[in-house]
């Protein structure tokens, strides 16, 4: 059925990007994630630029017309946690929820409770 992820953006401050999605390369998105910090490092805390080049490094990297795919984040999602956001993942590798201030990483499926930490390694260092 796939190797699902969804990925949102957000800054603290109730500002979510479109929801990116994923289907056969949810294994790959901390890869990715990893690129997009490096990338985005002069631009911490822009969602919609965040947003707009991790869709272009996925778009780069998945064959086709089908498996990428983006939609608007339900508008209640700012008062969620992670009980919700794993409920709104499609299961797989689940929802990854990345902070663009710091590039903080947690992860949510179906049934969990608590945000999973997903550490990143930028540039040689590793963002909490």
């Amino acid at each position: 059925m796939g190797n699902r992820a969804l990925i949102v953006f957000e800054n603290g401050e109730n500002e979510f990007s479109p929801v990116v999605y994923l289907h056969w390369h949810g294994d790959r998105v901390v890869e990715w994630l990893e690129i997009l910090a490096g990338l985005m490092d002069t631009r911490r805390g822009d969602v919609a630029y965040s947003a707009a080049r991790f869709v272009g490094i996925a778009h780069e990297r998945v064959p086709g017309n089908l498996s990428l795919g983006i939609w608007n984040a339900p508008p209640e999602c700012a008062s969620w946690g992670a009980a919700e956001w794993g409920d709104y993942s499609h299961g797989n590798e689940g929802l990854f929820l990345v902070d663009v201030r710091d590039w903080t990483v947690r992860r949510a499926n179906w049934g969990d409770a608590e945000w999973e930490n997903i550490p990143l390694a930028i540039s040689g260092a590793v963002a909490a």
